[in-house]
């Protein structure tokens, strides 16, 4: 069916978008210049003999930037919109206004490629002091673009964020937009983790914080475009875009993304001046507190939107309601692409704060001084703050207990084992991330395999028996529409292909063995121990592979292929000879582990790398095995249980049909006693 031709006040609606949306661009790029100039990121003259890149690369950069960082918004501002939006089936098909968003989302993932590859030609002009025509020359690109790592992960996003668009524009399923969405949102962070391969001073906050207000800013931003377009060009009763409903869905993420602004700004700030004062005094803080002032209206303007108007839409038909909603999501956009005008200033800018030297290499590899002999205060009461695992652990624990909460309230049970568990394991992991152990690790083998068993093979057994996929299905209310909600949701990923691998007994132990004898017997470990992000993504591999392994031998959450209880005792046994082999061939081996690292950071205290190499082997052969003794328990007691569940349902049986499988058995021996024999 084709649509009808616009009319005459469709065209002046088309083209007052696209005038708001340009004299949007134009004044954030002029107060990205302005700002620039301010906090000292502008274009200044190099001395005579000295490398210059320019004005056009100087003032350019920033422009490119801002367009790329818009695109990146809208790329994921429209496979949110197309996964969770957007109406759909609850079998996962895409709406017709869900596969056009993808189309869009297919045209600005394009656009975030392009630009990603013009600004990185823009930043080598920059790094290497030189014009950009000498830039886009095949001999420096190709010599350079990639030893840069602000250059290599600007390639690497192109790369990425052209898969997204070949897999958007092939997509038909809200499930597998929701796939693309979570690459597009990690394309979105590469740049913000190139440039920091050390932990210097409160470089970890600094990462953590960038990432998450990144993430933050483009989860705001893109949803919003789409739902005003959504608005704007919906006629009445011909599009199955509901802009009340999205409005609605877009109210919680927009709350969650304020939050995390707010606390990830503060954060930067905080990493990046040396004192309050500074905010007035330097053009750096000026801007910063330029951007405060623009959130602040934002918080407010959303408030109003959310309290005032979106109620008044019912059933987003309401053409005087959409219209003035409209206006005012119009005037948020507005704020936030300043907002990220600001941004790019602040990342583009030389910050205030001077870096501390430290005493040697090693502690200033590490950001801090070398800690003090290991005693047991030390280790059990020290803190230093990881905000990755803290803020996760801290949330993990609050959306547990507010599912208990739900489940009291409405009157049904929950096991309190399994909350205490679920509980005592997020301790567990706020101490081996932020506690001493943590920063002990960082400069011994030894104390490094303490966090590592403990993180890998103890708080994954308590994690799991506090099944929180159970949980979330009894707490989550089903859908009432035709769409998918949080519970659907779940569902739907509990039972993908993904989790069908993920808890495949095979691949679980090939992490397990790669997490053992592929990190530790390789340049690996060093490697990923010298960058905050790759100390993270190891952590992440700790807990993420132990969480899997004990929820395939004592899981309760529901699985795709849940296992005889035989196959688990013979898996475990099978993990328990590996890691028994790798302790054995740690303590008996010749070589330090991980001595591209720990050779650089050894405190007086660890005098013999060897020693220490050989201490972490002992650890691992001995707290190694506790935690499988736990296992190995928890795991007999679920194998009598299931037996007892399994007796009581064929005495139950028995009783309803009078024993009618036992007598129907013993006629079948009879029968066959009463054959006559082949010697009669």
């Amino acid at each position: 069916m084709t649509e009808p031709a616009l009319s005459i006040a469709d065209r002046r609606n088309h083209a007052r978008i696209r005038m708001t949306a340009a004299i949007v661009v134009a004044i954030a790029i002029v107060a990205l210049l302005a700002t620039l100039t301010l906090a000292g990121g502008g274009y200044t003259p190099a001395a005579e003999g000295l490398p210059d890149p320019g004005a056009v690369v100087t003032w350019g950069l920033p422009i490119v930037r801002f367009a790329t960082d818009i695109a990146a918004a809208l790329t994921v501002g429209w496979l949110v919109s197309a996964a969770f939006l957007a109406p759909s089936s609850r079998d996962g098909v895409v709406s017709h206004s869900g596969r056009g968003d993808l189309l869009r989302a297919v045209s600005a993932a394009a656009a975030w490629a392009f630009l990603s590859i013009v600004q990185l030609f823009f930043t080598l002009a920059l790094v290497l002091g030189i014009p950009l025509s000498q830039a886009l020359s095949p001999g420096i690109a190709g010599t350079f673009a990639m030893e840069i790592p602000q250059t290599r992960s600007l390639a690497i996003v192109a790369i990425v964020v052209t898969v997204v668009a070949i897999g958007a524009a092939l997509t038909s399923t809200t499930g597998i937009t929701a796939f693309w969405l979570v690459i597009a949102v990690g394309a979105c962070v590469i740049p913000a983790l190139s440039g920091h391969g050390s932990g210097l001073g409160d470089h970890a906050l600094a990462i953590s914080a960038g990432v998450t207000h990144i993430i933050a800013a483009v989860l705001w931003l893109g949803p919003l475009i789409a739902i005003v377009t959504h608005g704007i060009l919906a006629r009445a009763g011909k599009s199955s875009f509901n802009v009340a409903s999205a409005a609605r869905k877009f109210g919680v993420l927009a709350l969650i993304c304020v939050l995390l602004l707010a606390a990830s700004g503060l954060a930067n700030a905080y990493t990046r001046l040396d004192n309050a004062t500074q905010l007035w005094t330097t053009g750096y803080g000026q801007v910063v507190l330029l951007k405060v002032l623009l959130l602040v209206v934002l918080v407010l303007v959303a408030a109003v939107i959310r309290k005032r108007l979106i109620p008044r839409l019912p059933d987003g038909k309401s053409s005087g309601n959409r219209s003035v909603f409209i206006r005012w999501l119009s005037v948020e956009i507005g704020l936030i692409t300043l907002s990220f005008a600001l941004g790019v200033t602040l990342a583009l800018s030389a910050y205030p704060r001077v870096e501390t030297r430290l005493p040697t290499i090693g502690e200033t590899l590490l950001g801090f001084l070398y800690p003090p002999a290991p005693t047991w205060d030390a280790l059990a009461f020290g803190f230093r703050l990881e905000p990755v695992f803290f803020v996760g652990a801290l949330v993990a624990g609050g959306l547990y207990l507010a599912g208990v909460i739900r489940l009291l309230r409405r009157g049904d049970h929950w096991p309190w084992g399994r909350t205490i568990a679920w509980i005592i394991g997020l301790v567990i992991v706020i101490w081996t991330t932020n506690g001493g152990i943590a920063t002990y690790a960082q400069v011994s083998v030894g104390w490094h395999m303490v966090q590592h068993m403990t993180m890998t093979m103890l708080a994954p057994i308590l994690l799991v028996l506090g099944a929180p996929a159970t949980l979330a299905l009894r707490a989550l209310h089903p859908a009432k529409g035709p769409e998918r909600g949080p519970r659907e949701w779940l569902m739907w990923f509990l039972h993908t292909p993904l989790m069908r691998l993920l808890t495949n007994p095979i691949f679980v132990l090939a992490i397990y063995v790669l997490g053992l004898y592929g990190l530790y017997f390789t340049g690996l470990f060093g490697w990923l121990m010298g960058s905050h992000v790759g100390h993270i993504a190891m952590e992440v591999h700790f807990l993420a592979s132990g969480y899997l392994f004990a929820w395939i031998i004592i899981g309760i959450d529901p699985r795709p292929r849940p296992l005889a209880y035989w196959a688990r005792f013979a898996i475990l046994l099978v993990a328990l000879a590996l890691h028994a082999l790798f302790a054995v061939v740690i303590m008996m081996g010749n070589t330090p582990l991980g001595i591209e690292w720990f050779g650089m950071v050894r405190p007086p205290w660890v005098p013999d790398p060897l020693a220490d190499t050989r201490f972490g082997g002992g650890v691992a052969w001995g707290l190694g095995e506790i935690p499988t003794l736990f296992l190995l328990v928890a795991l007999v007691i679920q194998w009598s249980r299931a037996d007892d569940r399994e007796a009581r349902r064929i005495d139950r049986q028995a009783d309803r049909d009078d024993n009618a499988e036992l007598r129907a058995y013993n006629e079948y021996l009879a029968g066959l006693n009463s054959r006559p024999s082949q010697n009669d």
